[in-house]
């Protein structure tokens, strides 16, 4: 498989915009070391609306062409009665593959050097080998019991590592009764990191946030919220340390089906991970940065000492640059429980169906460097946004030559953003019809967020779009009509 593609967007030229707002360089001002450029602007400049004419004269079209392809061969065998057993058949897979992954930005050349207002981009390319083997083993041991065995090797070579490590699974079912199955699981995973976090060059982008240390340095007593953000440019890139993750995770739940109309399963998991790659932020390295400095916290600490190299000032304490890029964190690990239900029922009038599922979880914490105290990703203040709760209902019902359908989609309370307390949960719905007209062209109508359910209320996102955009929806009430038409 491959993928090309070529985007085109408009950038402003910084050079031209300068001259246009600034006028010529007049001198520079080596006053405090830095070599600052001098200028004789005329202040109206800023407050005047720019023409068409004026704009084309600072703008430039940037074009990028990212691409990339995926090449694997692979070979498989399998069967579902490989020998006998006295309770059944064996069945019995295995397959080996190799292949190459490539990619490519494809980073516009003029956005890797000063050129377009505010940003410097990332380049970015370069390619992993790939090669694993596995077989997997389905078996049952007595009447109504069944193993299920499966393991796996997995190699890649990339960025002059050579890393490789073999997975196992363990599954077992048992169905005491014939509307009843029992089943349990553990397993280990391992997983490469993406070509990106590898192979991505330095980039900067302009970046604000508050300067915790000068503003607890100067007033001790001030609240963090309270202090102002500063400007200055961050850096991205990629790391070609990164090491793969690995996991291991533990499943156990049942399935209760007493007829074709109904079903509910409920399902416990508990999840370890190690080494998951993770993106560092600014704001938690300027806070980490400043509890270090201040001795609110141990600097000998590994994350501390990572907050202090992510932050790098001038001489004069102003805020230079910070540095975030990804690194492997030591450890996480989640637990919690997967329910479900579903059911239909058949009427003299049509089908009527019913499906629910809820995700809660117990517990989510994680270790970003070894050594580092355990920290709880659901607390409000943990700088992670995570709902413990996340559910859906869908009703549905069917008659002729029609469909309806609502549902309902639902996510817990998230932390407001100065992490100091709770958002409500929030709720939305969504509506569809449709019309078969025959078996060749068939149409539908659906309705997102029928109600035009805004996100909650956060007095403290003081920056658009105001709400968090991990979670929350703010396009409003939306509406789709697809008409399809099938040729035989």
């Amino acid at each position: 498989s491959a993928y090309d593609s070529r985007v085109r967007f408009p950038l402003i030229n910084f050079r031209k915009a300068n001259a246009l707002f600034l006028g010529p360089q007049l001198a520079l001002d080596s006053s405090q070391g830095k070599g600052l450029p001098v200028f004789d602007a005329d202040p109206t400049r800023f407050y005047t609306p720019l023409t068409t004419a004026e704009y084309d004269s600072i703008a430039e079209d940037s074009i990028y062409k990212p691409k990339s392809s995926l090449s694997v061969l692979s070979a498989q065998v399998d069967t579902t009665n490989l020998f006998s057993l006295p309770a059944g058949p064996v069945g019995f897979a295995a397959i080996v593959e190799a292949g190459r992954q490539d990619y490519d930005l494809g980073t516009d050349p003029k956005a890797v050097a000063p050129h377009y207002f505010s940003r410097i981009d990332s380049p970015g390319i370069g390619h992993r080998m790939h090669w694993a083997s596995g077989a997997e083993l389905t078996a049952p041991i007595v009447t109504d019991v069944q193993l299920s065995l499966a393991a796996r090797y997995d190699h890649f070579n990339y960025a002059g590592q050579d890393v490789g490590q073999g997975t196992y699974n363990a599954g077992l079912e048992y169905r005491p009764i014939d509307t009843l199955l029992l089943r349990a699981a553990f397993g280990t995973g391992f997983r490469a990191p993406d070509l990106n976090y590898i192979y991505q060059g330095i980039g900067y982008v302009e970046g604000s946030d508050p300067d915790y240390y000068t503003c607890l340095l100067n007033d001790p007593d001030s609240d963090p919220s309270d202090c102002k953000d500063a400007r200055f440019q961050v850096q991205t890139s990629g790391s070609p340390k990164l090491r793969p993750e690995t996991s291991n995770s533990f499943n156990l739940g049942f399935v209760w089906s007493p007829s074709h109309q109904f079903d509910i399963s409920a399902d416990y998991f508990n999840v370890k991970m190690q080494n998951v790659v993770e993106d560092m932020e600014v704001d938690p390295i300027l806070r980490n940065e400043a509890e270090c400095r201040l001795g609110s916290q141990d600097i000998n600490s590994p994350t501390y000492q990572d907050a202090i190299a992510g932050g790098v000032r001038n001489s004069n304490g102003t805020i230079r640059y910070v540095i975030i890029n990804p690194i492997n964190i030591a450890q996480e690990k989640t637990s919690g429980i997967d329910l479900s239900a579903h059911a239909s029922i058949d009427t003299s009038v049509g089908v009527f169906g019913m499906s629910t599922s809820l995700t809660h979880v117990f517990a989510h914490t994680f270790v970003r460097f070894a050594g580092d105290v355990e920290l709880n990703k659901l607390a409000f203040d943990s700088d992670y946004y995570i709902p413990r709760d996340k559910a859906s209902v869908s009703l549905n019902f069917a008659t002729g030559q029609w469909r309806f359908n609502v549902d309902a989609n639902y996510i817990s309370h998230l932390p407001n953003y100065d992490e100091d307390a709770w958002v409500g949960s929030y709720t939305t719905f969504n509506a569809s019809v449709g019309y078969d007209f025959n078996d060749r062209v068939t149409a539908s109508l659906a309705v997102e967020n029928v109600l035009d359910t805004a996100p909650p209320r956060d007095n403290t996102w003081v920056s658009y779009p105001y709400y968090n955009t991990s979670w929350y929806d703010g396009i409003g009430r939306s509406a789709f009509l697809q008409v399809t038409y099938k040729m035989r």
